[in-house]
């Protein structure tokens, strides 16, 4: 592989993904504010399904949401087979080769000199446009989950950025007898830079909880479900709101989900009125924020779903994870790994929850903020994002 233009030269990078969830997109983004600290580095974001008429790429997204939450043994099932050789490649190949004939000009136009793709559909039809247009061209490929799927895994792919060094033989089975042999990274999924930043889990917990006028002693339970809000959170403040979690406060942030803002926001009131005001002033309703990082800080728990890039920014702020009800395929392989792995806690149901959060409402306060300390000391600060500009800046012809 030649090495990229010289640091006096502009280096023209394309971060290319796919709007199925946003852990894909989150991921590029951090790539794009680590990358652009570098010296004359030009970044720009590619979404595949700006490859089609937008009508396509809703109704394919309806479509994905709808079976995920009517059927999601269907997307097990689909997951499966597709996680696999033999005729799930022959399909992956014919799906990339209509998507690089649509995207095919978007490429030559922006002209890029290396890409970094944070899905396996941008994967695969770079992966075709090396082999039959630019041999040249540099690809590197972020693996958002703690798992990596069959698809990932392409001819021409330079550098594969995973989560954590024990997922390098996924890569190597799937890349079997290829002629290349592309280099493989463990250095965490990347996250925004403000996840990653070297403070004091007691300091922020204590600010944040001050500036939301949360008492000290509260145990605070906090739902987050990625960006687009994907818990059943309404489910679960109702199972919280009885004697035995009085002590418990809930933080529900519901991203870019304003129907599920709007349903919380309506128990909050339906709660003052059934009850008391005490009972809904346990119940903090958020919309997106900025300040995730520091209120995975501040919680006791986080009860989150098993995205990806979700689990890692969990990870970085060393917070207490219990993921709740994952969804088949990548979710319930992240939840294994993080579970063998990381330490963290999975349930199935309200029961189980309950249960869970019965038990760490047992533990004293200096024994979890010293867990927290302990967990982020050892999982965080890893700055994938940070790395991996860092290696892009060393490919650079001096």
């Amino acid at each position: 592989m030649d090495l990229l233009p010289a640091k006096d030269e502009k280096l023209k990078i394309l971060i290319l993904s796919a709007p199925i969830g946003s852990g894909h997109r989150m991921a590029a983004a951090a790539l794009e504010e680590a990358l652009l600290r570098l010296e004359n580095v030009e970044v720009v974001q590619g979404n595949v399904f700006d490859f089609f008429p937008s009508v396509i790429g809703k109704a394919f997204l309806k479509l994905y949401e709808t079976i995920l939450a009517v059927c999601p043994g269907l997307y097990a099932l689909s997951y499966r087979w597709s996680n696999q050789d033999g005729g799930s490649l022959w399909m992956r190949n014919l799906l990339n080769g209509i998507m690089l004939h649509l995207g095919k000009t978007f490429i030559e136009e922006v002209k890029p000199d290396a890409v970094f793709s944070t899905h396996a559909t941008p994967t695969g039809i770079l992966s075709l446009y090396k082999q039959k247009y630019d041999g040249s061209l540099w690809l590197g490929v972020v693996v958002t989950d703690f798992t990596v799927h069959r698809w990932l895994v392409c001819p021409g792919v330079d550098a594969y950025f995973v989560a954590d060094e024990k997922l390098f033989g996924q890569i190597d089975s799937a890349a079997g007898q290829s002629e290349t042999t592309p280099a493989i990274y463990g250095w965490g999924i990347p996250v925004r830079g403000r996840f990653t930043e070297k403070q004091d889990p007691a300091e922020v917990r204590r600010e944040t909880r001050n500036r939301f006028s949360w008492p000290d002693g509260a145990f605070i339970c906090l739902l987050a479900g990625g960006g687009g809000g994907m818990l059943p959170m309404e489910e679960i403040v109702r199972s919280l709101q009885n004697e035995k979690f009085k002590e418990v406060h809930v933080v529900a942030v519901t991203g870019h989900n304003d129907g599920l803002c709007k349903k919380l926001k309506a128990l909050q009131k339906e709660l003052s009125k059934a009850e008391t005001d005490e009972i809904a002033s346990r119940l903090t309703v958020l919309g997106f924020t900025d300040e995730m990082p520091q209120l995975m800080q501040a919680a006791d728990v986080v009860i989150t779903k098993a995205g990806g890039v979700s689990l890692a920014e969990c990870l970085e702020c060393g917070a207490n994870i219990l993921i709740y009800h994952p969804l088949p395929g990548q979710e319930q392989g992240n939840t294994v790994f993080l579970q063998q792995q990381y330490g963290a806690a999975a349930v199935t149901d309200i029961r189980q929850l309950d249960e869970y959060l019965e038990r760490e409402m047992k533990v004293s306060l200096l024994e979890r903020l010293q867990r927290q300390k302990a967990r982020k000391q050892r999982y965080g600060y890893r700055a994938a994002a940070g790395r991996i500009a860092e290696l892009t800046d060393k490919m650079r012809n001096y």
